[in-house]
């Protein structure tokens, strides 16, 4: 398949940086050695994109420091000589935080992955940046404990980037996102000093909680390198449930009755377009053909009878509601199954056509109102829009599909319906994203949702952390015209 051609990059100078030299290349192999240095064309290409759409944008030099000392060699560089460096993680984030939209220098942490320790007296775990995310879950499994954060990726994406845009899943409904498990963060500010946040205590109220601020940040603040993580107890006994609606707003009631009256670790929606967006792929379980929606619940606890007692519960709740046959699972291989019909809808979208994915917030209590107001807003440009997500959460993923949309009307149409629903969002009580953060892709909304004193708040956090303005540019926060 052939590559989406590369996007034109900002020009450093517009953002008060320096453009990239080979001098410049040449100091980093004296610094890093030349095999921790990439500059040929054919391996920046692999760094070039995300999973943002189509989006590419070529770094000018890579990086792959091996240790802190060298990512701190390689930031006291870029800041004497004003060069962007971009921090990159597994590069599976979905709001454009890993592009290289000036060039520069782009900081791979993928080498800095180690779990330096797991602590089974303290319940925590201590791991750099770059360890993938279901690595350090499966280390903390062989002690009996669970990292909960469950990002979709997390058998590919690695910490850094977990951390760097306070990644959620399913499990946060119960558990929470990234940030209620980072006790301590080590970093490298843009000047190269090295910051070490917190450690093992699990209550500290001494001074501002500067790793916290780090986390969800985007990698416009400091570096992060490395992370002291919470544990908990693995829960003993696990179930899945499928429940199938034949109207959408039905399933919405659901969501909210049964949050209120029972304990669940995660709780996604797929509406009918999402359903039959994964029909294409697989036939769907006979009790989920022709519905216009299904919830997905996850229960964990103790004591497995207890789940199915919780679980029957749950369905005699939904079906006076107008749930259909529930689909029940407590076997490991029967939850995989049910899991997949949730799994499977991302890969199902880019099957279909050109897209752009929206990561909208809104209080439970509207999960109907932005599925309606995505088609609407969709449908008046002749678009269409696929929604699914943590309907726990109040986040929903809305995708926006080209379908036959000729290629010169897309971008046009494209825009103008998503500003359209996020607009809906805020007006809804939303944010303009929940987990996906706002990157490059939706920057521009961010007036929708803060003040401008919130706005330059957050500039001048930038400004004391980043005063050269060399980390991340062009993320977040507007473009200056």
């Amino acid at each position: 398949m052939t590559a989406p051609p590369l996007e034109p990059r900002i020009a450093p100078e517009r953002v008060g940086l320096r453009p990239f030299t080979p001098e410049i290349r040449d100091r980093l192999r004296a610094l890093l050695g030349p095999e921790a240095v990439l500059a040929e064309a054919d391996r920046l290409e692999a760094y070039a994109s995300d999973e943002t759409e189509s989006l590419r944008f070529l770094p000018d030099v890579v990086v792959l420091p091996g240790d802190v000392e060298a990512v701190r060699s390689v930031l006291r560089l870029a800041h004497e000589e004003r060069i962007a460096v971009v921090p990159r993680a597994a590069g599976t984030g979905l709001s454009g935080g890993a592009l290289p939209v000036c060039g520069g220098i782009l900081l791979s942490v993928e080498r800095l992955d180690r779990i330096r320790e797991i602590d089974p007296r303290n319940l925590v775990a201590v791991a750099e940046a770059g360890v993938i995310t279901g690595h350090l879950q499966e280390a903390a499994a062989a002690h009996g404990l669970l990292y909960p954060p469950d990002p979709a990726s997390l058998d590919s994406c690695r910490l850094g980037g977990n951390l760097a845009e306070d990644s959620a899943g399913p499990r946060s409904l119960k558990h929470g996102t990234t940030r209620r498990f980072v006790l301590g963060v080590e970093a490298v500010l843009a000047d190269g000093s090295l910051l070490s946040t917190g450690g093992k205590c699990r209550k500290d109220a001494t001074g501002y909680a500067l790793g916290q601020l780090l986390v969800g940040s985007e990698g416009t603040l400091a570096v992060i390198t490395a992370a002291t993580l919470r544990l908990i107890p693995r829960p003993a006994a696990t179930l899945t449930m499928i429940l199938p609606f034949s109207r959408l707003e039905d399933a919405a009631a659901a969501v909210e009755r049964i949050l209120a009256a029972f304990d669940v670790t995660a709780c996604e929606l797929l509406e009918e377009a999402a359903l039959a967006a994964v029909a294409r792929l697989e036939p769907l379980p006979g009790p989920l053909q022709g519905r216009a929606a299904m919830l997905l619940l996850e229960l964990d606890g103790e004591q497995a009878e207890e789940l199915l007692t919780r679980a029957a519960a749950i369905d005699e709740a939904a079906t006076a509601l107008g749930a259909g046959e529930a689909l029940v699972a407590d076997d490991v291989a029967g939850q995989r199954r049910l899991w997949q019909v949730r799994r499977r809808v991302g890969e199902a979208v880019k099957t279909i056509s050109a897209y752009k994915e929206a990561d909208t917030v809104v209080p439970r209590s509207a999960l109907a109102e932005v599925v309606l107001a995505a088609r609407a807003a969709a449908a008046r440009q002749g678009l269409t829009a696929i929604c699914y997500g943590h309907a726990g959460d109040g986040n929903l993923h809305v995708n926006l599909l080209r379908g036959e949309l000729a290629e010169s009307q897309w971008e046009g149409r494209r825009d103008a319906a998503e500003a359209e629903l996020f607009a809906a969002v805020v007006a809804l009580g939303g944010r303009v994203t929940g987990e996906h953060g706002v990157g490059w892709t939706q920057r521009k909304y961010l007036r929708l949702a803060l003040s401008e004193t919130e706005i330059e708040l957050c500039r001048a956090l930038k400004r004391t952390f980043d005063p050269r303005g060399i980390l991340n540019p062009g993320k977040i926060f507007p473009l200056p015209e």
